[in-house]
């Protein structure tokens, strides 16, 4: 799969996600369970939050997030999703990433399909912040401290932690360019 197989869209209304078989998307593995097959705790849970999140936006987008999705080119099979949370003030044009999440059957590729989310995100944040006329962009995301992949992915994008973690959450913090 080459980056230039996937197409983006933006979805801002529910019921367009409704459309789509986000319920089913996964990003990480099933929770593993005991050989009586009893559910153990996630290796990953930062994973399943964001699966969680993803799978749960045909009722919970609310107005004004976007979801920015990857679609496969040939099979029109979801590879990626950011859901996005923007603020519009008169001045501040800001952005709260709430998930990131690149499909299993994508999956360690280097990061290139999760560089290649995060980079639309920012594209489409930057555009609807013209439109609004806002002067500044900022772009958040709140990321697990054992998530080393995303800190890595959000590091390369120009992130940087904003503050000390907050129990297993730390707040990472971007000025984009408009």
């Amino acid at each position: 799969m080459n980056l230039t197989d996937i197409r983006w869209s933006a979805i801002t209304e529910r019921t367009e996600v409704k459309k789509h078989p986000f319920h089913e998307f996964s990003c990480t593995e099933p929770y593993p369970r005991t050989p009586e097959g009893r559910k153990m705790p996630h290796p990953k849970p930062w994973e399943w939050t964001a699966q969680s999140i993803i799978r749960q936006s045909s009722r919970c987008l609310k107005a004004g997030s976007l979801l920015i999705v990857g679609w496969s080119n040939p099979s029109n099979e979801i590879l990626a999703v950011a859901h996005a949370i923007p603020e519009v003030s008169t001045s501040l044009f800001s952005v709260h990433v709430a998930a990131i999440g690149v499909s299993r059957t994508v999956r360690g590729r280097g990061g290139s399909v999760a560089d290649r989310t995060l980079e639309e995100v920012h594209s489409v944040v930057l555009e609807n912040a013209r439109e609004s006329g806002a002067v500044d962009v900022v772009a958040t995301a709140n990321i697990h401290t054992r998530n080393f992949p995303s800190q890595r992915l959000f590091e390369r994008a120009g992130y940087e932690p904003r503050s000390v973690p907050s129990g297993e959450l730390q707040q990472w913090i971007c000025r984009l360019d408009n």
